[in-house]
This record gives C-alpha cells, structure tokens and sequence, in this order.
C-alpha cells in the first residue's frame, strides 16, 4: 500500500520530464529518442561526444580537418619537390599550375594516393560540420532557410569531394578535360561550400539573443577569421576561373609529350596560376579552422528543463531513477 504512492509520484514525475524534453515510448525507449526539434542527425556523432566530453571516436574525428588540410599542403609541397627535382616542364611558369606539379613519374602517384585520402577525410568533415550546423540551428533556433542551407552545403562538400578524387586520379595526360572538368567542380564547390557556411555562422550569431550567447555559438574572432579567408578567397576564385578563362588566349600543347607551353600567354597564365595556388592555399586554411569548430561543447544540443540545470543530449534520455534522485 505504501509503495503504489511512491511509484505513482515517480511515474508523474517522469512523464512531466519526459513531455518537457522528450517524446519517447514510456515503457520501450529506444537507447537514444529524438528531441522535440529533432536536433540529431547521428546517433553515432552524438554519442562519440557525449555530455561534451569526446569519446576516443570523436577524439579523432575532429582531427578530420586537420589531416585533410595537412594532407593537401603535404601534397603541395611534395609533388613540387619531386617536379623541380626531376626538371619537369611546367610550361614556363615559376610558379606552376597545381596539377601540373603532379602530372608524371612519382610526383603522379604522390599526387593521387595523398589527395585521394584528402578526399575521404573531406567527406568526414563535410558529415562533421553537417552535423555540428545542425545542433548550432537547434541552439540558436533557426528557421527552414538555415536548415535548407545546411542540407546544399553538404551537397557541395560532397560533390567536391568527387571532384577532388577525379583530378587526383586523372592526370593531364590521361585526360585534360576530366583533369580540367574534376578540378573546377572541386574548386568551385568548395568556395560555394565555404561561403555558405560563412555565412550560416553570420546568421546564427545574427538571431542570437545578446553577445555572450553569440560568443558561446560562434566566437567572434572565429568568424572574423572566416570572413576574411572567404571573401578573399572568392576573389582568387573569380579571378581564376570565370575571369581568367574568359581573358585567355591560345596555348601550344605538344602532340607527342602532351605537355603544355603557356609562353604563347605567358602573363595570363601567370595570373591563373598564382590565384589558383591562393584560393587552394586559402581554402586549406579555412578546412583547418573547422578543427575549432568540432569542439565536444558544439556537437552535442543542450536541453534545458526549467527550475534545473543544463543538461545534455544523452543525460534527457528518459532515466527515471536520475529524475527521482534530482527530485
């Protein structure tokens, strides 16, 4: 008689916990149940950051960034290296095309396999920053328009990711145009990709309540630092690509080598080629700052229960024992 009470109070307790926070089955809750906006898009990145404290996984998870950025600037230097050891012809330029660096002998084989695993990493990251947009729009409360955002930014990543891989693995002279083709669909997504998210981070610390809740989603420093990197790296991407192709003029390819000679054009492709290795370079160091991003306090959503504290993801999964015992 005394223990109907006592489990009818903890039953009333639990359900009022539950309809503030959760909707989950009461009697068969799933491990980890969606929250009232929905906010998680990965059981799994959810759980490798837990209560904001990373799990081995998400340890090396938020490493992604880094390894890919560092990877691409390893592969820059090497396959730069070995093309100047070799006394490869890079056309006449000093400071060469990209591609052209990695186009033949073992420069060719650097350059494939390190961009290629650049590629992959690129792809985790591009899930990452998904993933970590979508507990940044649940915290700040955004609307549709930030999360339809957030939905085509992966789809560049991703689609620059192909790309990525297809310049990696078709040189020059295998085919100039998939070569060509791979490398503006990369460039090209991942200055879309960057300035999306630019400004996705703008938005959010736009609708933020006051500065110390913009601090806490987005540090201003941070977005100053991505700001910069964006807009000038749009401007080497402008003047790359739908400028300097529409400022081209005629090059000779030798019909047997299949190597270029931009002589013929020597100062045009001396601008292409030094805002090619800008917007790459920079586009490299944006990548890095993703690392700052993917902190565990950023990966996870915070629930908030009125009259208690804070609480995490994970911790409002409907524990009625952890309930009573806050009671």
């Amino acid at each position: 008689s005394e223990r109907r009470p006592t489990q009818r109070r903890i039953a009333i307790q639990h359900q009022a916990v539950s309809t503030t926070v959760l909707s989950c089955a009461p009697r068969h809750p799933p491990p980890l149940c969606t929250t009232a906006p929905r906010i998680m898009s990965s059981t799994f990145l959810i759980q490798s950051f837990d209560k904001g404290e990373p799990t081995a996984a998400g340890r090396m998870l938020r490493l992604c960034p880094l390894l890919a950025g560092g990877i691409g600037i390893a592969s820059i230097f090497l396959c730069m290296i070995i093309s100047r050891a070799e006394n490869a012809d890079l056309g006449g330029l000093a400071m060469p095309y990209i591609s052209d660096t990695g186009r033949e002998g073992a420069a060719y084989f650097m350059f494939a396999i390190l961009n290629t695993i650049a590629a992959v990493l690129l792809v985790v990251t591009s899930l990452l920053n998904h993933h970590r947009l979508n507990m940044l729009r649940a915290k700040a409360k955004a609307g549709a328009g930030f999360n339809i955002a957030r939905w085509a930014m992966l789809f560049w990543g991703m689609l620059a990711s192909v790309g990525l891989c297809v310049l990696s693995v078709v040189s020059t002279l295998m085919s100039a145009d998939a070569h060509l083709y791979g490398a503006y669909v990369f460039v090209a997504g991942m200055v879309i990709y960057t300035c999306i998210n630019t400004s996705l981070l703008a938005r959010a610390r736009w609708i933020a309540a006051d500065e110390a809740t913009r601090e806490q989603l987005v540090p201003r420093k941070l977005w100053l630092v991505k700001s910069v990197l964006t807009v000038v790296m749009s401007l080497m991407f402008v003047v790359y690509l739908p400028v300097g192709l529409s400022i081209l003029c005629e090059w000779d390819q030798d019909p047997v080598t299949k190597l270029y000679d931009y002589r013929n054009c020597l100062d045009i492709h001396k601008l292409r080629a030094a805002t090619q290795n800008l917007c790459v370079w920079l586009l490299l160091f944006y990548i890095f700052t993703l690392y700052h991003d993917f902190e565990p306090k950023n990966m996870v959503q915070e629930a908030i229960v009125v009259g208690e504290p804070a609480l995490s993801s994970i911790e409002v999964v409907g524990n009625p024992v952890n309930e009573e015992n806050k009671a």
